[in-house]
C-alpha cells in the first residue's frame, strides 16, 4: 500500500523537451502539460548505507510500489515533478497543470484519504489515477471504504474535465471498475497494472516461452515472500523455501512488506519486535535454531530498492513464485517465468488482467516439487502477446485522452512490432 510521505521539495525529472507548460485554460495547446506525479522519491540514490527509515519511507512502505511507479514514469514524456501524497493544494497548483497518481490497492477499509481528497479538490487540477485496485477477500465480497477514501475517489472522478467522453481512472481490472460503479463512481477503465509495460519490447511472451521451454525443470527458484502473519500460506512457503535452497542452483527469498520482513532482509534483527522476529522465523525456516535462522536471512533474504537491479537479478533465475504479484511480475518483465500464488481479489485481478500465470493458494494441496511447479504453468506466448498488445493500445488511448504524452515504445507494443 502506498503511504503518505511528508514533502520537502519537489524533485524534477530530467527532460529534453517540453520545458514550457500549458495551463488548462491558458497556454497554447501545442505545449505539453506539466505533470505532478504523487511519489516523493523517484530515485533512492546510493542507498546501500541509508538509514532504514529513509528507505522504508522512500518505497512507500512496500518495495513492490517501485515496479508500477517506475513504469508510469517511463510511460509519460511530459515534464514531470514529483511530490508526496500529502502535498498542499497550493504546492500542486503552483507547479503543475495535471496530477498523476500511481495507484495500488487503495480501495479498501485499510485506507483513509480524507485529507488528500481535500488537497486535490482545492488544487482545482485534473487528476489521473493509474493502476487503482480494490482489496477484498474475494470477488464475491464488496469493498468497504472509509468516508475519507470514498471522498478521495469521488474527487478524482469529478476532476475529469472530459468525463462524458473518456475516463481518468485506470483500474486494475473489471472487479475494481464494478466496485466503483456500485459506489456511483462511473467512467473508470479496467486495464491492469502499468508494470505490464515495463519491458519496452513487443513479443515478450515469445521470449519468456523460449527461456521456459528450454528447461526440463526449473533449477534456480526465487520466492516472492509473503508476510509472517499469513498462516494460510505458511506451509506453501516452507516447501518453496526448501526448493529455493538448492546447493547447486541457489535462489533467494525476496521480501516487499511489511517493515519487519524488510528489516530482516537487511540484517537489522535488533530493531525488530521480538514477537515479529519469532513469527518470521516460524514462517521461513522453523527447523533452524535462532542463530541459524539469522544466518539464513543474511544468505537468502533480499529486498530491492531500484527496479533495474531487481529485474537484473531475477533474470538470472529460472522461476519466481510467491504471493507477491509485483515480485513475480518483475520476473515476467525480465523475460523469465513467474507464478503468483493468489490469496485475495487483489492479486487475482492483477494476474487476470496482465496474463501473469497464477494459482490459488487453496489449490496447492499436493507436495510441491519442481515437476509439480512445471505442470502448474500453462503459458501460451501468442495469447500473452495478443493480450499485452491490446492492453497497451487501450492504455495508450487512455494516456492521450488525458493529455499525457506517451512514450513511443508503448505504440510499438500495441502494434506488436
Amino acid at each position: 500500500m502506498l503511504e503518505d510521505i511528508v514533502i520537502d521539495t519537489p524533485v524534477d525529472r530530467p527532460h529534453t523537451s517540453g520545458q514550457t507548460s500549458e495551463r488548462i485554460s491558458g497556454h497554447a495547446p501545442s505545449q505539453p502539460l506539466r505533470v505532478a506525479v504523487l511519489w516523493k522519491t523517484p530515485n533512492l540514490g546510493l542507498y546501500s548505507n541509508a538509514p532504514f527509515d529513509d528507505l522504508y519511507n522512500g518505497i512507500g512502505h512496500n518495495n513492490g510500489n517501485l515496479a508500477f511507479v517506475h513504469s508510469i514514469c517511463s510511460h509519460i514524456t511530459n515534464p514531470v515533478k514529483h511530490f508526496s501524497w500529502g502535498s498542499s493544494a497550493e504546492t500542486l497548483r503552483n507547479n503543475a497543470d495535471i496530477i498523476v497518481i500511481p495507484c495500488a490497492n487503495q480501495l479498501g477499509r485499510h485506507t483513509d484519504y480524507g485529507q488528500m481528497a481535500e488537497n486535490l479538490e482545492k488544487s482545482g487540477l485534473p487528476v489521473v489515477a493509474i493502476g487503482l485496485g480494490a482489496q477484498a477477500n474475494s470477488y464475491e465480497h464488496d469493498i468497504e471504504l472509509s468516508p475519507g477514501t470514498l471522498r478521495w475517489a469521488q474527487v478524482i472522478a469529478a476532476s475529469n474535465p472530459s468525463s462524458t467522453t473518456s475516463p481518468n481512472i485506470y483500474t486494475r481490472g473489471a472487479y475494481t471498475t464494478a466496485q466503483l460503479d456500485k459506489l456511483g463512481i462511473a467512467g473508470s477503465l479496467p486495464g491492469g497494472c502499468p508494470s505490464h509495460f515495463l519491458n519496452q519490447a513487443p513479443g515478450l511472451g515469445r521470449k519468456i516461452h523460449a527461456n521456459w521451454s528450454a528447461l526440463d525443470l526449473p533449477r534456480s527458484i526465487t520466492v516472492a515472500g509473503g508476510h509472517q502473519a499469513w498462516v494460510k500460506t505458511r506451509e506453501i512457503e516452507h516447501q518453496l523455501i526448501a526448493l529455493m535452497m538448492d546447493p547447486i542452483a541457489p535462489g533467494q527469498y525476496i521480501v516487499q512488506s511489511m517493515g519487519e520482513m524488510i528489516r530482516a532482509s537487511r540484517g537489522l534483527f535488533d530493531s525488530i519486535d521480538p514477537h515479529a522476529l519469532k513469527e518470521i522465523h516460524r514462517h521461513t525456516v522453523p527447523h533452524y535454531s535462532f542463530e541459524e535462522f539469522k544466518a539464513w536471512c543474511r544468505n537468502y533474504m533480499r529486498s530491492y530498492y531500484d527496479v533495474p537491479a531487481w529485474m537484473d537479478n531475477l533474470r538470472q533465475q529460472d522461476l519466481t513464485i510467491g504471493c507477491r504479484y509485483h515480485g513475480v511480475a518483475l520476473a515476467i518483465q525480465a523475460e523469465r517465468m513467474g507464478l503468483t500464488v493468489t490469496i485475495d481479489s487483489r492479486t487475482r485481478e492483477l494476474c487476470e488482467n496482465t496474463g501473469v500465470p497464477y494459482v490459488d493458494a487453496a489449490d496447492l494441496t499436493m507436495p510441491l516439487t519442481r515437476s509439480r511447479l512445471k505442470s502448474l504453468i500453462n503459458f501460451d506466448p501468442d495469447a500473452y502477446d495478443r493480450h499485452r498488445a491490446g492492453s497497451a493500445a487501450r492504455y495508450l488511448d487512455f494516456l492521450v485522452a488525458n493529455r499525457l504524452q506517451p512514450a513511443p515504445f508503448l505504440k510499438s507494443i500495441a502494434n506488436g512490432k
